[in-house]
């Protein structure tokens, strides 16, 4: 555990495009939009957040603490939890077990759980054992006499196949996915230089997919190429159609230079940031704050600075924050320039989501449009930006442009524009996206043409969208 891995820098500087009015046709050159067979759409998804503190219970239950951590409260979709816990609140503790769930369920303004289990043998096996078949059956009992809905489990230490029956059926229907750790893969889950791999792929094929242990302690430093090996993970388990889960724990896992205090909240974006940039996003991310992590403070979610933004703080509650509000942020779409931009294009606003453009025939203008995160400026997004244009379409030539690279196959014709990397929005990071457009030079009674410039907040959450209209009026 000696390489140690530093935050690196995704953001770059602006990219800035003038606008300008030309009567070249031969500018723009892409397909013509009504090849419909090019127009490819990306899966409806919404990815799902699970939290939970493997200690201090009664900090997260306590209502005097709700106030603490509302935001993650309405947002999250429900409590994480795995077999220690459970068997603490059972036998450690001087109350009713069953009311310290009840407590947490009211906590959560959604009911969802995930519920995490193992076959370790050497863990207390006997009848107080926590991690047996009994043990599962008290732990789902207990959640779902509270009012959870148990939506997923994990099996650890292997599988077996009365364990995966027993944790999809018990007291409902649900996924089992195999909790397996990445920095054991030697960074790529399909090699077999690891000899664990061929056994964790059966695992995964014997089960509903795949969860990560996620100690970010290793992240920081790569153990075991622990983040290629967490890519290649999420990759596999597409290709069968199961789900993955990513966890984010502040464990340091004996690695120098690594400390939670400081870290947790930077580690945990490198890592959901990975992830978007290998193509490798999850369906789920679980927040499990086990370990020596758990020495952080639980709360505020969220603070404000000197300038009056909200940010979310180095706090186990402030990373939930965080993850929430980047994957659901949707960015701040607007016009570069209104008003009689030259005697050949007008540019006004009907409101804030619909802009009119009148153009003149025969004259291509290029329209920079900004997108940015002006609503949340220190919570960095990923959205997904895409073209949606209407039969109208086909009497215009189209185009869009970031600085000099076209983009107007990924805008328009293969499921959206991803903004990651270089591309990531941030309170320093705008983007320029210019639209040529011109109409044909063959269209003589040209009728108005509507583009929807459709919104995603990430490619994690593609099911619900935004849309800022340009209505293009030619004159």
């Amino acid at each position: 555990m000696k390489h140690y891995y530093l935050l690196f820098p995704f953001f770059v500087c602006a990219l800035f495009i003038t606008s300008s009015c030309s009567s070249n046709d031969d500018v723009i050159t892409k397909p013509d939009v009504e090849d419909a067979q090019l127009i490819r759409t990306l899966p409806e998804r919404r990815a799902k957040v699970y939290i939970g503190l493997a200690d201090s219970w009664h900090e997260q239950d306590d209502p005097v603490n709700y106030s603490k951590w509302d935001y993650v409260r309405e947002n999250a979709d429900g409590f994480y939890t795995n077999f220690c816990p459970m068997w603490r609140i059972v036998y450690q503790n001087n109350e009713s077990a069953q009311q310290s769930c009840n407590e947490m369920r009211k906590a959560f303004k959604k009911g969802g759980c995930f519920f995490e289990t193992s076959m370790e043998k050497a863990v207390q096996p006997g009848s107080t054992g926590f991690n047996n078949a009994s043990s599962d059956r008290r732990s789902i009992e207990l959640l779902t006499n509270a009012g959870f809905t148990v939506e997923y489990t994990s099996l650890n230490y292997g599988v077996s196949a009365d364990r995966v029956s027993l944790l999809r059926t018990y007291r409902g229907n649900r996924k089992c996915l195999c909790l397996t750790g990445p920095w054991l893969a030697g960074g790529n889950i399909l090699s077999d230089n690891s000899t664990e791999n061929a056994g964790t792929r059966a695992d995964i094929i014997t089960t509903d997919g795949m969860e990560t242990d996620g100690p970010l302690g290793l992240w920081f430093n790569n153990q075991g190429g622990m983040r290629e090996g967490s890519y290649s993970l999420v990759k596999f388990v597409e290709k069968y159609n199961f789900e993955s889960a990513i966890m984010l724990a502040p464990y340091k896992a004996g690695v120098d230079g690594y400390e939670a205090k400081n870290d947790f909240l930077n580690v945990a974006k490198q890592c959901v940031f990975g992830h978007e940039d290998n193509n490798a996003v999850p369906d789920i991310w679980t927040i499990w704050t086990y370990g020596s992590g758990a020495v952080l403070p639980n709360f505020p979610e969220s603070a404000i600075n000197a300038d009056g933004e909200e940010y979310a703080p180095n706090t186990k509650m402030g990373v939930a924050y965080w993850l929430l509000k980047h994957l659901k942020t949707f960015p701040k779409i607007s016009c570069k320039e209104t008003g009689k931009i030259n005697n050949d294009v007008t540019v006004t606003y009907t409101n804030d989501s619909v802009v009119n453009v009148q153009l003149t025939k025969n004259v291509q203008y290029s329209m920079p449009i900004v997108i940015s995160n002006d609503n949340q400026p220190l919570i960095d997004i990923s959205p997904v930006i895409r073209a949606i244009i209407d039969e109208a379409g086909n009497d215009w030539i189209i185009s869009f442009l970031l600085g000099s690279t076209d983009v107007t196959d990924r805008v328009i014709y293969n499921g959206g524009l991803n903004c990651i990397e270089t591309l990531r929005l941030s309170n320093i990071n705008k983007l320029t996206l210019t639209m040529q457009i011109k109409l044909r030079s063959s269209v003589t009674n040209p009728v108005p043409l509507t583009i929807n410039l459709q919104s995603m907040a990430n490619i994690s959450n593609t099911k619900e969208k935004r849309n800022f209209k340009i209505i293009i009026n030619p004159l």
